[in-house]
């Protein structure tokens, strides 16, 4: 997942409303979400490595994003960070048990987002690249550096996120807050130059992934990258992810095949 935009109680009857896109290799097998058979959580499933990008169990939330720092080694034997949020949807410890049980060195750089509407500090953000900490209230944004780094699609994106959060009146429904917030997610704007962050990657790369939506095909030149050169990379799902106040979460998805959505917007509930 690259992109997590949310809003963290700015909302009097859902305590978090998270929208986001997962960018991975076109050629990575994925499945769509879907509730997993023998656990809790519904969520789309990375049929390499096993794990998720983004998923809801009842009353709990969870995304993870990596972190881009192509010149840090990897860890030995290094796991799998989609099985962060995966393990947190499954188990019942509230984020802060969670986060001190967790082991972050296994792992290469990454933000895990951890909501639970049970817990005291409901909404926590891990990582190994900065300590543990709990979100304040407000629009946040995370792509694939630190949490709220300012980057242009972080940016553009809580401003969008701030201004449909307000349409959603009392109750979310598909009309007023999903089917903006999947056009917000679609926006393939790229930033300017000088707007780029320095990443340690080729200037081309940077500015392809600078947009909300990604899409870099294989005859992409301009984005020629070893990144690249796996049948593309780009956008493959879109999530929004609502919780409300008694603890019904809800999630909707859209997936991608190069650049295009294929099939229709998937919708799951669950307490």
């Amino acid at each position: 997942m690259c992109l997590l935009l949310f809003a963290y109680r700015c909302h009097p009857d859902y305590p978090l409303l998270l929208i986001a896109n997962r960018d991975e290799f076109y050629r990575r097998p994925s499945a769509a979400a879907a509730p997993w058979p023998g656990e809790r959580l519904i969520a789309g499933r990375d049929l390499e490595a096993l794990g998720t990008w983004a998923g809801i169990s009842p009353g709990r939330a969870a995304a993870v994003t990596n972190i881009r720092e192509p010149a840090m080694p990897d860890p030995s034997e290094a796991l799998s960070r989609g099985e962060i949020p995966q393990q947190f949807l499954s188990g019942k410890d509230d984020p802060e048990t969670f986060i001190q049980n967790l082991q972050p060195q296994h792992y290469r750089g990454f933000n895990a987002l951890l909501f639970d509407v049970r817990s005291e500090h409901a909404l926590l953000c891990a990582g190994n690249r900065h300590t543990p900490f709990i979100f304040r209230p407000g629009v946040h944004g995370i792509s694939n550096g630190s949490p709220d780094e300012p980057w242009p699609k972080v940016e553009n994106g809580k401003t969008g996120l701030a201004e449909i959060v307000p349409n959603a009146n009392q109750w979310v429904t598909r009309e007023n807050f999903v089917e903006p917030a999947m056009a917000l997610l679609r926006d393939r704007s790229q930033a300017p130059d000088k707007q780029l962050p320095g990443t340690g990657i080729p200037l081309a790369l940077e500015r392809a992934l600078s947009a909300i939506f990604v899409q870099i095909d294989t005859d992409d030149n301009s984005a020629s990258s070893p990144l690249v050169h796996k049948g593309g990379y780009g956008t493959r799902a879109s999530t929004v992810i609502t919780v409300d106040r008694k603890g019904e979460c809800q999630l909707w998805e859209q997936t991608y095949t190069n650049g295009i959505a294929s099939g229709p917007i998937l919708y799951f509930s669950t307490r």
